[in-house]
């Protein structure tokens, strides 16, 4: 029984973090862009934080996406298939 609700455990984490993914994209690509809004705003102010917060929005805001999704997909295979594995001794 226990490997059962382990089995249960190991998709919902899985899932979760295949879904994980596009909700972390979209928060680093309005991350990045709420820093070059504001490395706008300290330009007149500071230029040396103005220009490390335009480099930092810019590496945020081109981030291949893609990189962070697969990634997050990957990992959310394994704990899918670590659910499976449980199952098996389950079944077993």
């Amino acid at each position: 029984m226990v490997s059962l609700i382990l089995a249960i455990l190991f998709w919902l984490a899985g899932i979760a973090l295949m879904f994980a993914g596009y909700i972390l994209t979209r928060k680093i690509k309005t991350a990045g862009k709420k820093l070059l809004i504001h490395a706008e705003h300290e330009k007149g102010k500071d230029n040396s934080a103005s220009i490390a917060m335009t480099i930092e929005g810019k590496m945020l805001k081109y981030t291949p996406s893609f990189l962070v999704q697969v990634i997050t997909n990957i990992s959310g295979s394994i704990l899918i298939t670590f659910g499976f594995v449980a199952l098996a001794f389950y079944i077993h």
